[in-house]
């Protein structure tokens, strides 16, 4: 009864569950995961923007929103790396400067300026690293990941401020950002275009 007694708790909460699926069928298969879930992937998946997240995303990323990969239009595509640890949320242009805001999708880091690294086009001249902040991820947020299929989605992310010289609209620029640890070295890159 012991040993039986956890399960049997899993099971009541699953029930209690309105999202869950039916225990006495099996696991649905996968087609499509939340744009931030780390590859390997399932080949043919579709990446999506679950609508929670999309909100919140939206609200740390201040007035204007975040940046679309996408067309202009009602439809937001995140920019993203390709290994999806590194978002870009604004980039606005200032005069002179452009003031850039990204989002770390890995909760194993801590949110201390000193340990990150940045480099814009390939260079560090004249970048710096205006703040670095840890943000945790609301519950309903974390709860709509679990459900689409992101099994362990970080409990916070990492908000990191960044001034650089000015981008020019419409041209590419690479953003390469690197960690020193602890827990671990994290090296990614994200390329986009400020339209």
């Amino acid at each position: 009864m012991v040993v039986s007694l956890p399960g049997a708790v899993i099971l009541f909460r699953k029930k209690l569950d309105p999202t869950s699926h039916r225990l006495d069928q099996p696991d649905p298969v996968l087609h499509r995961l939340p744009y931030m879930v780390p590859p390997p992937a399932p080949p043919g998946i579709k990446w999506i923007v679950p609508d929670l997240t999309q909100r919140w995303v939206a609200t740390i990323a201040g007035p204007g929103g975040p940046v679309s990969a996408g067309p202009p239009g009602p439809q937001w595509e995140p920019v993203i790396s390709s290994d999806h640890l590194l978002q870009v949320l604004r980039a606005d242009p200032k005069a002179g400067s452009t003031r850039l805001t990204l989002l770390v999708w890995d909760g194993r880091i801590e949110p201390r300026a000193a340990a990150f690294g940045i480099r814009v086009d390939g260079s560090a001249a004249g970048v710096s690293i205006v703040a670095a902040e840890s943000m945790a991820l609301p519950h309903d947020v974390r709860r709509e990941l679990v459900v689409m299929g992101f099994v362990r989605p970080p409990e916070h992310v990492i908000r990191v401020e960044v001034r650089c010289a000015s981008f020019a609209t419409g041209a590419a620029h690479r953003i390469e950002l690197t960690y020193e640890g602890p827990p671990a070295l994290l090296h990614t890159a994200v390329d986009f275009s400020i339209r």
